[in-house]
């Protein structure tokens, strides 16, 4: 175990805490001499714990110049482990990077758990640039935002450089073509509209209904949270719908994990989808409402397109470019599926 913090680290204390001389820790933080790359990331990383971070990853990084990417991913453990996205986009970072024989790394980083610590990936200089996901929050987030000197790229979320997906637009195409196929009493179930994406979604339904005449004051809405716990979210959103006077003939539902756990819910209650229930799921995967009985239309993140846009971005900023479009938006797919009929069908 290393040695407590204390207010000045020095080679010295991490040669003590590593077993090894002040000169192999020399070597090892200056990215010179005869130290075995294995031995070169376990004493990086134990100057980063001891609190020696930036010293260690500058003088890496100017003693030679680094062309792995990383990818870094910021959420709640369960959270990481139950989105289809971030799985999706993991998978497109490691093929982008294979395709284009580019070394890489990845990371999951829980920034609540882990509120004073850092991500191994933002310091021990192992990466020249990287793509960042979610949102961090605590030290990650001031470390990120004060200190980080590798170029970087944010993905779905604000940034300086960033790509995400227009969310907006296209839930706005969802909105006009449940109008197109008859149907004039559409609700939303939406996530936490404390957060901004939630809010976008929020702005784009209501923008639509109210530019088709169809927004009124008893439009159903609906909000789960996912980090709340699943049942109860379920049970909370059901009850909600079943016990609402004016019925809406077609839904927008936010996340394919809920989306699929909310129909089972209404066919245990006798609601046929998509018969009674026109639904329309946003902010998914292709294969995650595809697999599914009966498959679910979907509004699909092209994660394969936003991971090569990524990659592309923050590739040319090592490269020292200029990036003439520094928040790329890419437009989701519109899958037309299983659940969706005109609401005339409903009696049949």
């Amino acid at each position: 175990m290393p040695p407590a913090r204390k207010d000045k680290i020095g080679m010295k204390d991490i040669a003590e805490a590593a077993g090894v001389s002040v000169m192999t820790v020399s070597a090892a933080l200056s990215g010179a001499g005869r130290v075995s790359d294995t031995r070169k990331r376990e004493i990086v990383a134990l100057a980063h714990r001891m609190g020696y971070r930036s010293n260690a990853a500058a003088r890496l990084l100017k003693s030679k110049r680094v062309e792995d990417l990383g990818l870094l991913i910021f959420e709640k453990e369960e959270l990481i482990r139950e989105n289809a996205g971030f799985m999706d986009m993991t998978v497109q970072f490691m093929q982008e990077c294979l395709r284009n024989n580019i070394h890489f790394q990845l990371e999951w980083f829980d920034c609540y758990r882990n509120s004073e610590a850092l991500p191994q990936m933002l310091t021990n200089g192992l990466v020249g640039g990287l793509l960042i996901a979610g949102a961090p929050q605590n030290a990650a987030k001031h470390f990120i935002e004060n200190d980080l000197v590798l170029p970087s790229v944010t993905l779905c979320e604000p940034g300086k450089y960033s790509v995400g997906f227009d969310n907006e637009n296209s839930l706005r195409q969802a909105v006009y073509y449940l109008a197109s196929l008859g149907h004039a009493n559409i609700g939303l179930i939406n996530g936490p509209e404390t957060l901004g994406v939630f809010q976008g979604f929020r702005h784009a339904f209501d923008t639509a209904m109210s530019e088709l005449s169809l927004l009124r004051p008893d439009t159903f809405h609906a909000e789960n949270q996912p980090a709340g716990e699943f049942q109860y979210e379920l049970r909370k959103v059901t009850e909600a719908f079943l016990k609402t006077r004016n019925r809406p003939t077609a839904l927008l539902v936010f996340s394919g994990l809920f989306t699929k756990a909310f129909i089972s819910d209404l066919q245990r209650n006798g609601i046929r989808i998509p018969e009674d229930l026109s639904i329309i799921c946003h902010e998914t995967v292709d294969w995650e409402t595809e697999k599914f009985s009966p498959p679910i239309s979907a509004v699909e993140r092209k994660y394969d397109d936003l991971i090569a846009a990524g990659v592309k971005m923050v590739r040319e900023l090592m490269d020292g470019q200029e990036i003439r479009c520094p928040n790329t938006l890419i437009l989701p797919s519109f899958s037309k599926r299983g659940t969706v009929c005109p609401p005339e069908r409903r009696n049949n």
